[in-house]
């Protein structure tokens, strides 16, 4: 069968337009309808094979505890970035004044004979109390040198935060040997 050449367009355009009809019925209104359906895609993740958290428990030291773990000796395929020692500081004045409130009557005084003390604190006080005699730099000479006044000033450490600082680093001190470092 021929087509003449009218016709063969006209099937041209009906076989143009049976494909460009929409697929979504339209409403009454004009609007599309919404589908409601969710579907809710489960992707495959494998889990990771290596836990990081646990090999950085096993590897690292926890501070209370005293044992050695696997320092210096960790899995080929760690490679050491950085160190952080992290000391929390102790008990602070606050460090800003809340509005229409009474300033707290924290004493900064360090005494070594109100607990909590460090056996180093008496040291440290008799050190410090040199004066002139202890180096300091320039810029640094006009500073009091511990606190010693009744009231404390914004920020400064309480004598329990000045306990707490003297123990993490005799914690240091003590844990550290030759040994640790190549």
């Amino acid at each position: 069968m021929l087509f003449s050449t009218n016709q063969y367009q006209l099937m041209l355009v009906i076989y143009i337009l049976v494909h460009l009809i929409p697929v979504k019925p339209i409403k009454n209104d004009g609007l599309h309808s919404k589908n409601r359906k969710r579907i809710m895609p489960n992707p495959l993740t494998e889990p990771p094979a290596i836990d990081p958290i646990y090999e950085a428990q096993f590897y690292c030291n926890v501070p209370s505890i005293s044992e050695r773990s696997m320092e210096g000796h960790g899995p080929h395929y760690f490679k050491l970035i950085s160190v952080h020692v992290l000391i929390r500081h102790g008990d602070r004045y606050p460090l800003y004044a809340i509005p229409r409130t009474k300033r707290p009557d924290i004493d900064c005084t360090l005494m070594p004979n109100r607990k909590p003390s460090h056996p180093l604190l008496e040291d440290f006080i008799s050190h410090m109390s040199k004066g002139s005699e202890a180096q300091m730099d320039g810029s640094l000479s006009s500073l009091p040198r511990y606190p010693s006044h009744s009231l404390c000033e914004m920020g400064e450490l309480t004598q329990t935060g000045n306990y707490r600082w003297y123990s993490a680093g005799s914690d240091q001190f003590w844990r550290t040997d030759s040994e640790n470092f190549e």
